[in-house]
């Protein structure tokens, strides 16, 4: 179908790029590589779908003739940023052949029929949420690190929502760790209670596409979908089904091993300790309570490190053995100088929290622990 308008290169750009995120890379039908350009009067939309999430961009142009055309995403994305600046010229006859033009420059691309577009979901939000973009950002990086990355359990690879009362809980889980975080008052909601799971993958680029926003993004969902709304541009997303671990009944409410601890004191100790870890054997770090020391040990083919880290401790000794990966993702999660380690048994879950929680805001991390051999 014909289309035909003018605008300037900032202009497409700024409806390329996020519209690329929700577009396919690795598909057999070209259509999901590509993205759906729809003129109607002056407002230029520019979607990628991938049958999973899709993205909406649009913005104000110089139409001339309404239509749509799909276009490879990768290409149309290339050489749009290599155009000179100035007015950029496109143009799609009814072979769907677009020729588009800037300054000396001059490219014909072939396009696809737009009948071979996927169609796109009804949209309509049965329940609308608001947030300020940077509460959602911090409470998104601060858990995704839990996500799992398999899929024997789909559910476990996204987070899981939790509106109440105005308060925002998200949680992600795999099988060896969990992560918890809640804002305080951060929502205004129409509905008092909803809970949802959001795909991993769209709130990684849902992160992107909000780096710059500082008002509230709009949340919408539905039995099926969630759709934000940032600015001129549209996310929606298919949400994950299956039961979601009852993250309240995992956490130990109380442990024989309480320590206070300096957090970037421990990080650094971890990284040293890592350097010598067999990622292939999944060597574990020991680490070691006893009285005012955390003694971290590891013992490789390569080498053995030990090193200590003064804390503040009560209740038993213990030894315990740890993923290195996931004590980093969890410590580098956190946001507070003196955090909380609390354990119960070698065989149990090692509980990280802030050592002063504050009253708008709460984070729990749960590491699982891995078997120690004498």
């Amino acid at each position: 179908m014909a289309i035909k308008f003018t605008s300037d290169k900032s202009t497409l750009l700024s409806l390329i790029t996020p519209a690329m995120y929700a577009s396919s890379n690795k598909s057999t039908l070209p259509a999901l590589e590509g993205l759906l350009f729809t003129l109607k009067g002056s407002t230029l939309t520019v979607c990628g779908y991938d049958l999973e999430k899709g993205i909406k961009a649009e913005s104000t142009v110089f139409g001339r003739e309404d239509g749509k055309v799909v276009l490879n995403s990768v290409k149309i994305s290339g050489i749009i940023k290599n155009l000179p600046e100035g007015d950029i010229f496109f143009e799609c006859d009814e072979k769907n052949t677009v020729s588009i033009s800037a300054g000396e420059s001059r490219f014909a691309l072939h396009g696809i029929d737009s009948s071979v577009f996927p169609s796109i979901p009804e949209l309509m939000g049965e329940n609308t949420t608001k947030i300020k973009a940077d509460v959602l950002r911090d409470l998104i990086t601060s858990t995704n690190h839990a996500v799992a990355t398999t899929d024997s359990r789909p559910v476990f690879m996204g987070e899981q929502f939790r509106i109440e009362n105005g308060d925002l809980t998200i949680v992600a889980a795999d099988y060896c760790r969990m992560a918890v975080k809640s804002a305080k008052g951060c929502v205004t909601s129409e509905k008092e209670q909803n809970t949802f799971v959001v795909p991993g993958k769209t709130l990684n680029d849902l992160i992107r596409l909000s780096a710059d926003v500082e008002d509230d993004i709009e949340m919408q969902f539905t039995r099926k979908y969630v759709i934000f709304r940032i600015d001129n541009v549209m996310m929606f997303s298919r949400l994950l089904e299956g039961e979601f671990l009852d993250y309240q009944t995992v956490i130990p409410v109380s442990g024989k091993t309480c320590v206070t601890i300096d957090r970037q004191a421990f990080l650094e100790s971890v990284e040293r300790a890592s350097l010598l870890v067999d990622e292939k054997l999944r060597t574990p770090l020991r680490f070691k309570f006893e009285g005012d020391n955390l003694i971290i040990h590891c013992s490789t083919q390569i080498g053995k490190i030990n090193d200590v880290v003064k804390i503040e401790h009560t209740g038993d000794d213990m030894e315990i053995g740890f993923n290195n990966k996931y004590i980093l993702d969890a410590l580098r999660a956190c946001r507070d100088d003196k955090i909380q380690l609390i354990l119960t048994s070698p065989h149990m879950g090692m509980v990280i929290r802030p050592a002063e929680p504050k009253e708008d805001s709460d984070y729990t991390y749960l590491v699982l622990p891995l078997r120690l051999k004498d």
